[in-house]
């Protein structure tokens, strides 16, 4: 853990959990092993995004530059401090966030179940597809708060958004 980014501070015979900030790394320990990501974003409705990166380290890497220029297998809305407030991940070290992950990505999202309008919203508007969507645009990330279950189950079966099974 880097100086200066420990996960809690005593205060006044009070623990207090650190407050999440934008560079975040967190490590989150699966049963395939350990996992990284970075917090990116923070939307005020829908809380702070995560890239979640490709693969499974046996050891905390010593410099986290190498984690976030891996491949991102999924970005995804996250309740981060929450979870870091339960211990049910970490956070380890607080870096620059890449220039590629800097830009707020597209979401999409279909009303009505199956057959029903397509939407792609960038943080900011939503637009009504008049059309299906393309394969690029099935790479978009799904819009939605994800769970600490969740989570963990999409980096243990390598989960990708243009395979999202209930679209």
């Amino acid at each position: 853990m880097e100086p200066g980014y420990q996960s809690e501070a005593k205060f006044e015979g009070l623990w207090m959990t650190r407050r999440v900030k934008l560079g975040d790394i967190l490590q989150i320990l699966t049963s395939q092993g350990v996992s990284y990501a970075q917090v990116t974003h923070k939307n005020p409705e829908y809380g702070h995004l995560i890239r979640v990166f490709a693969g499974f380290h046996p050891t905390q890497p010593k410099d986290h530059n190498s984690v976030v220029n891996a491949e991102v297998q999924f970005s995804a809305f996250f309740p981060v401090q929450s979870a870091v407030n339960q211990a049910l991940l970490s956070v380890v070290s607080n870096i620059a966030i890449p220039k590629s992950l800097q830009e707020f990505p597209t979401f999409r999202s279909r009303n009505g179940g199956p057959g029903g309008s397509i939407w792609l919203w960038n943080g900011d508007k939503a637009v009504r597809l008049e059309r299906e969507l393309s394969t690029d645009g099935l790479k978009y990330p799904v819009r939605g708060i994800i769970s600490a279950p969740l989570l963990v189950e999409r980096i243990e079966k390598g989960y990708r958004p243009e395979r999202h099974d209930i679209w």
